[in-house]
């Protein structure tokens, strides 16, 4: 083959297509599209209904934000957390500089910035400053001495600027609150900031000092005066400009007392205070907070906020408007104060006091074009209100337009989002523990037809903290909608600080995803940053994180072309309906490799072509270059077996000699259907080429997921049927953490024991006919039905789902202090759980204790677990109570049977405690919770060391077809954390050392870290030490190689040592070393290809990864003992290769430099 032939054919093939482009999109200009002008991003959430929806973007859309084509552009770095939405100021005239567009951004440092919003090269900022005044250092977490008990970590450092600053574009100024501390007498101060957004000046009168004084008898007022409190008043919402005032609202940090909610407004101008009001003045709390959104506000002037936990009404009368918590309100500026206008408080707010499910945990979103509103509460409903006339009071029953329930779990910590299409307008919401839903609204009668509602199946956030999203669009164009989401890509952002995600969806349909940043490391956002949105103008996706930078999303210069494989179809047996009858232009003349050889058809219509490519195949692309006798049209299929075929792809009107046709499908046997000629002789065709790579499962896996008879514990599940020995279904709900797997006979299941109103993912596997299995199918996901007996509801940060095959599913309740248990399955006693689980995310250590008051059943277990995860098999310790027992068991490896040790004659009501030192766990018991014996021995179960946790209550029954019932009160834990190791891990380089490496965050007070090694996992010895770094704000990441390791089995785990001399233990980690050589790589760097050669052992399977441990590409070696494996396309980086012996795995960094 001339492959310089190629390159200049191609060459000329891409001129051309780029030329046709270019007329095509001319073309386009004629089509009757409106185009509007860039606006700027001024305020939270883009507008004053907080909608979040940028509706004048003419770059991006739902094409063009793809792999590839998309990606993040640029970074800024910046000295701080980013909680502030990004703001953006188009054609900004600057001095010496002229018109530029510029991103703001403020950090929780007092620091904010003025970056070139486009340019990748303008690296410096056009201005920056720091606001904390001189003598003065900006307030911090550990300020807050009372807030949670102690140990506060809604932050994890500063407390600068917290809030997103608003922008008037009349007179280009930036308006902020940034806190500070007086070094000297500890006194704290706030001060209201007005910025020239073109120099980074101040404004005349500017800063201002917030305070603030009302007549008052409530919480914290002295002599009948109640003052603002700049330490402990938290101005968390996005900052209000609304006809000439500035209005900030507070909250408190974790309810720490005395707190209330207040909003001031101030004159734009001379920052003089206008107005006062006071959610709670004469009672308690009632913090406004919105998840960090701002007030939203209507054409008449009026505010709308939703209020936290803290006093409702006066005395019995909660209708009373004096002191309004827990409540969405409208506020119309009069008389220097804010007066309610109208309010909705639903009926169980005893309830949500007594669990701390703080009403005004969302947003208030306006939708536009009505009356309506929406906002929502932790106990997982979202409230559809007219904002006329809100709903009210009313203890019968609540009067919204509409409720809907996303389930117990939706905590709703999230944002919403909206838009306006052609046909249709949405709302969206992605609470954590739930799925991404988009609600069509029902304009004509004022609420959603959430009979129609779309949810994706992706996985979302879980925990205690939601997705946070925007929409950006050309007006309302379908083909432009694009929903922009942000959220923690793992474990729980609600106390720590964990990597973030942005994803982008199709607007109108959010089961298609069509961009992420975890598929490529030079896209990775890196640390989340809470409640904070994307920002998207002018094509570009400006995302704020924890890690101290801006990211900048946008369109790449070139497209990623990611089909690069070999010609799969190359001396591959082909198939024909006919052919001319002569040796020259036989079917095996396609598949050669050359181009001066044919295959030709009779001279009829309705012709085919089909190649065996001997495997199943995932395709990306075909490739038929025609001699003069060309389709005009023709379809493309795949098969399984060469009888049941798939179309992939129509092609009609063709006049191309080579047609290169992208696709998407897998197959064994690809098919080419002739359907019109495009000249008057036979088909002909010099070459059918295929390129793909092959397929992970031996048969198609299933498709077309399906559901149907959902009710509130049970579901069917369905799906095309395959030609299938038997299929595997995996199902889970979003917070679980492990798949449950059945296996069924046919293309339809029941599942039972489900939970009630609970979002639930599944996908279908195949178990082929001829052996071996097929990928999973896409995740597909239902809801099930709302619970029908209601218990109280679990206090805020908790979450409770059935673990393993449970017979009937399991509930949790928290009333008067008390917690109600339910759950079914058997005794933990087997080597997978079957039980029902309440729990919160622990990280560190600490004692949990509790009194079990009563078990209903005979063989019940109920008490106090640690979990390593969720999943069946998963190490755990428990300690609780069953029949006339106190029982502390554990789980010393994952899938092991459970071990018991007992103490007799112990009946409820009894006292238990669990004690957690890393991962070593002690189990006692009480009679009065003072004294305690302790059960059993401590136990190390190598869980849970500086690691996060699940800890909280389970119950199992006898058996898995009884309800167990256990109630439990007195539930409570204390814990220290004084360092987060996310991942520890050891492998085997190609030069048979150990590589270990180990990665923290919020570190501080740590000496180093002491490498020991062992035989048997029993006795250790020390290898190295490492210096730690303290850099607690940062995930840091340290690595030691160990050069002599052992023959044989080598345990490796760290000892933490703290500078005042304690010490913890990580999780241990092992490597299998033996004599024989190992495998090579060559070369490193690499451009194209690299080359494996083959140590003693043969090797089964070599797979590559990018640096972010995402699989890039699996290669089965059975055919070869010295592959060589193209890497042409990869983007330049370092990877990681992961090449498998019978007898070990080896692991090697590589650079591709393309």
């Amino acid at each position: 083959m001339n492959l310089n032939f190629y390159a200049l054919f191609n060459k000329k093939l891409r001129l051309i297509t780029h030329i046709s482009a270019c007329i095509a999109a001319v073309a386009c200009l004629a089509k009757p599209i409106t185009v509007l002008a860039q606006k700027d991003v001024l305020t939270q959430h883009n507008d004053l209904y907080r909608t979040g929806w940028y509706k004048q973007e003419t770059i991006l859309n739902t094409k063009n934000v793809k792999r590839g084509s998309f990606g993040k552009i640029f970074s800024r770095a910046v000295d701080d957390q980013i909680y502030a939405q990004p703001l953006v100021k188009l054609n900004l005239t600057l001095p010496n500089v002229g018109k530029k567009n510029v991103v703001f951004i403020a950090t929780v440092n007092n620091s904010v910035y003025a970056f070139d919003a486009d340019s990748a090269n303008v690296s410096a900022p056009y201005w920056q400053l720091n606001l904390t005044p001189n003598g003065s250092r900006v307030i911090a977490n550990t300020d807050m001495t009372g807030a949670c008990g102690g140990g506060y970590r809604d932050f994890s450092g500063n407390i600068g600027i917290v809030s997103t600053p608003v922008i008037d574009s009349a007179t280009n100024t930036m308006y902020l609150l940034a806190r500070s501390v007086i070094k000297t007498s500890g006194v704290y101060e706030q001060y209201i900031h007005a910025l020239d957004i073109t120099t980074g000046a101040e404004r005349p009168n500017s800063p201002q000092l917030v305070t603030a004084q009302i007549n008052s008898n409530g919480d914290g007022n002295v002599n009948g005066k109640l003052s603002f409190d700049p330490q402990k008043e938290n101005q968390r919402c996005g900052i209000l400009l609304l006809n000439g005032i500035i209005y900030f609202a507070w909250a408190s940090h974790c309810d720490w007392g005395p707190y209330h909610g207040w909003i001031m407004g101030y004159d734009k101008n001379t920052l003089a205070q206008k107005s006062v009001y006071n959610t709670t003045p004469q009672g308690y709390n009632g913090g406004i907070w919105m998840s960090g959104a701002a007030p939203a506000a209507d054409e008449d002037g009026n505010l709308y906020v939703s209020v936290g936990n803290g006093s409702v009404g006066v005395g019995s009368d909660y209708s009373d408007v004096t002191n309004r918590s827990e409540s969405a309100i409208k506020l119309k500026p009069e008389n220097s104060t804010l007066t309610v206008k109208s309010f909705f408080t639903p009926n169980n707010i005893d309830e949500l006091e007594q669990s701390d499910l703080d009403f005004g945990v969302t947003e208030i979103m306006l939708i536009p074009g009505t009356t309506m509103a929406m906002t929502a509460c932790k106990d997982g409903k979202v409230y559809v209100l007219d904002r006329d006339n809100m709903g009210g009071y009313h203890a019968d029953a609540n009067r919204p337009l509409q409720t809907i329930d996303l389930g117990v779990n939706a905590h709703l910590r999230s944002s919403f989002s909206y838009y306006k299409g052609e046909k249709k307008e949405y709302a969206y919401s992605w609470s954590e523990n739930g799925l991404l839903k988009a609600f069509p609204l029902d304009k004509a009668n004022k609420k959603f037809d959430l009979a129609n509602t779309i949810s994706s199946g992706a996985q979302g956030p879980t925990g205690n903290s939601g997705a946070f999203l925007s929409v950006s669009s050309n007006g309302s164009v379908d083909s432009t909608a694009v929903l922009w989401t942000t959220y923690a890509a793992n474990g729980d952002a609600n106390q720590s600080v964990r990597p973030g995600i942005l994803r982008a969806f199709d607007a109108t349909d959010v089961t298609r995803e069509l961009w992420n940043s975890s598929a490529y490391q030079e896209d990775i956002v890196g640390n989340y940053a809470k409640f904070n949105c994307p920002t998207i103008v002018n094509g570009k996706v400006y995302l704020a994180t924890f890690s101290n930078k801006l990211n900048v999303y946008g369109l790449t210069k070139n497209t990623l072309d990611t089909c690069n494989s070999p010609n799969i179809a190359l001396n591959k047996k082909g198939v024909v309906s006919s052919d001319e009858g002569i040796p020259e232009t036989t079917v095996e003349k396609a598949f050669d490799g050359d181009l001066n050889t044919r295959w030709a058809s009779g001279g009829i219509d309705g012709e085919y072509i089909y190649v065996d490519l001997g495997a199943r195949y995932d395709l990306c692309r075909v490739v038929l270059r025609w001699e003069a006798a060309i389709g005009k049209a023709f379809d493309i299929l795949v098969s399984d077996d060469a009888k049941s075929w798939v179309e992939i792809k129509s092609i009609t009107n063709n006049e191309d000699y080579d047609d290169y046709i992208a696709l998407k499908g897998t197959g064994r046997y690809v098919r080419v259907n002739m359907i019109e000629r495009g000249s008057p002789y036979a088909y002909s065709l010099y070459e059918f080429e295929v390129y793909g790579t092959k397929s992970n499962g031996d048969c198609a896996a299933p498709t077309g997921l399906d559901k149907g008879n959902i009710y509130e514990n049970s579901a069917v599940l369905k799906w095309a049927a395959t030609s299938a020995a038997s299929y595997n279904l995996q199902y889970k709900s979003v917070a679980a953490t492990e798949w449950t797997t059945v296996t069924a006979s046919t293309n339809t299941v029941t599942i039972q024991g489900l939970s009630c109103a609970t979002d639930y993912l599944f996908r279908v596997q195949t178990n082929c006919t001829a052996g071996g299995t097929s990928a999973y199918s896409p995740v597909a996901s239902f809801s099930t039905q709302k619970c029908t007996t209601v218990c109280g509801a679990l206090p805020t940060r908790w979450t409770t789902q059935d673990i393993g095959d449970v017979g009937i599913a399991g509930s949790a309740c928290y009333n008067n202090e008390t917690f109600e248990l339910n759950g079914s399955g058997r005794n933990k006693s087997l080597t997978a759980d079957a039980l029902h689980f309440a729990y919160k995310t622990l990280v560190g250590d600490g004692e949990v204790k509790a009194r079990v008051i009563t078990t209903d059943q005979s063989g019940a277990v109920a008490g106090i677990m640690i979990r390593e995860s969720m999943a069946p098999g998963a190490k755990y310790a428990f300690i609780g109570l069953s029949d006339n027992s106190a029982l502390f068991q554990y789980r010393l490896s994952a899938d092991a049977a459970s071990v018991t040790a007992t103490n007799a004659n112990i009946s409820a009501p009894y006292w238990i405690r669990l004690v957690k030192v890393k991962s070593l766990y002690t189990a006692y018991i009480s009679t009065n919770g003072v004294n305690w014996v302790a059960v059993g021995k401590p136990t190390e179960l190598g869980f849970g060391a500086d690691v996060p946790v699940y800890v909280g209550l389970s119950i199992t029954s006898y058996s898995n077809t009884v309800l167990s019932k256990a109630t439990v009160d007195n539930y409570m834990f204390s814990g220290i954390m004084e360092l987060e190791l996310k991942s520890f891990t050891a492998s085997l380089t190609l030069n048979k050392t150990v590589a270990l490496e180990w990665v923290t965050t919020l570190e501080s007070n740590i000496s180093s870290f002491v490498i020991e090694r062992s035989d048997d996992n029993l006795h250790y010895t020390d290898v190295a030490t490492v210096d730690a770094v303290n850099k607690g704000k940062f995930v840091n990441t340290y690595t030691h190689e160990v050069t002599n390791p052992k023959k044989g089995i080598n345990y490796f785990r760290l000892r933490i040592v703290s500078q005042d001399g304690k010490t913890s233990y990580s999780a241990p980690v092992y490597v299998s070393v033996n004599d024989s050589p190992a495998p090579s790589l060559y070369p490193n760097p690499a451009r194209e290809k690299i080359s494996i050669a083959q140590g003693t052992d043969p090797i089964r399977f070599i797979k590559i990864f990018d640096i972010s441990g995402a699989l890039i590409k699996t290669l089965n070696n059975e055919a070869s003992n010295n592959p060589v494996i193209t890497v042409y396309g990869l983007a330049t980086g370092v990877y990681v290769v992961e090449i498998r012996t019978a007898t070990a795995v080896f692991r090697k960094k590589f650079v591709i430099v393309n």
